[in-house]
């Protein structure tokens, strides 16, 4: 174990064991009556027995009034909703002292919410194990604020922590399905006009994506410690590069089989971005 994961492990096992008796307090809105029962049972029967419903919102307007009496550690909050949208709803009541976790029918919208620094975004139907995972990445979030709280000495390796611990997800619609899909897991992002192509691995296995997105939108939204835009054209997530080429043509190998280039002038910037993150 690294001295950084001992310095996390310790912290945070320090945190738990004063703070047992300590229950996630949290709302859930949805203007869907069905969907919130549907989405309690799973959450109180398979995920986290103990949880702590605070109450249950069918609109923005209830949701507002219980956020502020209950003033929850987080909210499950779906997207489309009869008055405004979450996005419209989350922009009238900021500043939000309270985590986010999406669930929502909708793939589409998962830029903007990672933009908000959501927990989470969950597509319905609603698996056992992507909200298991999301309330994983909750409790980890929610301890982390609090251990900036109370322990000021240790303030930096936590800010570090915090970071280094962020694993988002990113909903991709195949020409089948919809994915969530890591961002570590990603190789690279291909721009094709106002649609992106991705490359990434599922299962063990390669797949491809193509979304009606932009690639200046994807590399505000991805790690910046992780992903480099090498061209115009291409967002490579630089975990994956096997070979940097620097002949006639500057380009990169990534995952041992996609060739992709890199602009002259960008090239020098991308191998200090290499050095500087250690991956050469």
């Amino acid at each position: 174990m690294s001295i950084f994961s001992y310095q996390y492990h310790t912290l945070l096992t320090t945190y738990r064991m004063t703070n047992r008796e300590n229950r996630l307090n949290i709302l859930l809105i949805d203007d869907e009556i069905e969907a919130c029962d549907n989405l309690r049972n799973i959450l109180t029967t398979y995920v986290e027995p103990d949880i702590n419903i605070l109450g249950v919102a069918h609109d923005t307007k209830q949701a507002e009034i219980l956020i502020n009496e209950t003033r929850p550690d987080a909210i499950f909050l779906d997207i489309e909703m009869p008055d405004e949208n979450a996005f419209q709803f989350l922009k009238h009541i900021m500043p939000v002292n309270f985590e986010i976790i999406f669930a929502t029918a909708y793939d589409n919208f998962a830029i903007k919410a990672f933009k908000l620094n959501a927990v989470d975004y969950i597509l319905k139907p609603i698996s056992i194990d992507e909200l298991s995972d999301a309330v994983a990445k909750l409790k980890q979030k929610l301890s982390i604020k609090q251990l900036l709280r109370s322990n000021e000495n240790d303030i930096e390796v936590l800010k570090q922590i915090a970071n280094k611990e962020r694993q988002h997800k990113i909903a991709l619609r195949t020409f089948t399905h919809i994915e969530m899909v890591d961002f570590k897991d990603i190789y690279f992002i291909e721009a094709n006009g106002s649609y992106c192509r991705f490359c990434f691995k599922k299962n063990g296995a390669d797949e491809e994506a193509t979304i009606s997105n932009t690639i200046a939108e994807y590399e505000e939204l991805f790690p910046s410690d992780i992903f480099f835009r090498i061209h115009k054209s291409y967002l490579v997530n630089c975990m994956h590069i096997s070979k940097i080429r620097s002949d006639d043509t500057y380009e990169v190998i990534t995952n041992g089989k996609y060739t992709l280039p890199v602009s002259r002038r960008r090239y020098a910037s991308f191998i200090d971005f290499m050095k500087t993150n250690k991956y050469i």
